[in-house]
């Protein structure tokens, strides 16, 4: 299997949980994000708007049925620095916006389709001038501090993964990060199949790893044939059972039959996708 490279875009994917649709941020350059649609029904997608500074992906949430997305954002200058909004995907246009400032907590969570958590601590729960709420609903706040860990790990354990090891995080020192050895490890089981995909996060940061999060993706089979281990930006059961996976900004999707992986299928290539300005039509800028 050819090797991640530096270069190449990384991909982060949201699933709704009920619906067949799901949500693709592609990263590069580094301050530079798309946001894309997927149909998971056909494996159709629709490209929508850039975002020009960062999105927390791991911070971030669809609603049940796929329709409204909480992300967190940082420019990192005035005035707003960082904020957590609500929008409709594709589009990166805020329905709702709150102004956070700083990088600690941010985004939230779906409850329901009508509900959702704010990752952020009551001083910081005012809505921007000029937004409202519409359908739904702030049904809780911040409850500890922290960065990806309030959001990331409530959203992994709401939708199936558990945490199978605790890793031992070790200073790499320097531009090198933290490593984690043992590897903190997570694990989900497949819809039908005595199958297990394992997520092993190696090491956090440091400028000598692709990306911010170190992690390496395994299916571990109770009968027949599993997977090697696999470096990728993301990978996850679809509800019919096909393993998905993003590495070197492109999509895949992998079915299991009779006791073995076919040959992956590649859905999408965003390797040559550019930055453009996109306006967000009239539908995605109103509740």
């Amino acid at each position: 299997m050819t090797p991640q490279t530096r270069t190449s875009p990384r991909i982060w994917v949201l699933l709704a949980r009920e619906a067949h649709t799901g949500v693709i941020f592609r990263r590069g350059p580094s301050a530079q994000v798309q946001l894309i649609r997927w149909d998971l029904q056909d494996d159709s997608f629709k490209c929508g708007q850039w975002f020009k500074g960062r999105i927390y992906e791991r911070r971030c949430d669809l609603s049940p049925d796929g329709n409204y997305l909480i992300y967190f954002a940082s420019k990192q200058k005035p005035p707003l620095y960082s904020w957590t909004a609500i929008s409709k995907p594709p589009y990166f246009t805020a329905l709702a916006l709150w102004p956070k400032g700083d990088c600690w907590n941010g985004g939230g969570h779906f409850l329901t389709n009508k509900s959702f958590v704010l990752d952020h601590h009551e001083l910081q729960s005012e809505l921007a001038p000029g937004f409202r709420l519409k359908g739904v609903s702030i049904g809780g706040l911040a409850t500890f501090r922290g960065e990806d860990a309030p959001v990331w790990e409530t959203t992994m354990q709401r939708d199936g993964w558990t945490l199978s090891r605790q890793g031992r995080q070790q200073n790499a020192g320097g531009i090198r990060g933290w490593l984690l050895d043992p590897p903190e490890c997570w694990t989900k089981p497949h819809p039908r199949k005595p199958l297990l995909l394992e997520m092993a996060i190696h090491g956090i940061a440091g400028k000598d790893q692709r990306g911010w999060y170190h992690i390496r993706y395994q299916v571990i089979a109770a009968e027949g044939d599993g997977m090697p281990e696999m470096d990728a930006d993301w990978a996850d059961w679809d509800r019919n059972g096909d393993l998905l996976y993003a590495r070197n900004g492109k999509i895949y999707r992998q079915k299991y039959r009779h006791g073995t992986f076919q040959d992956p299928v590649e859905l999408l290539d965003t390797t040559g996708h550019r930055f453009a300005n996109v306006d967000a039509p009239a539908k995605a800028r109103k509740w």
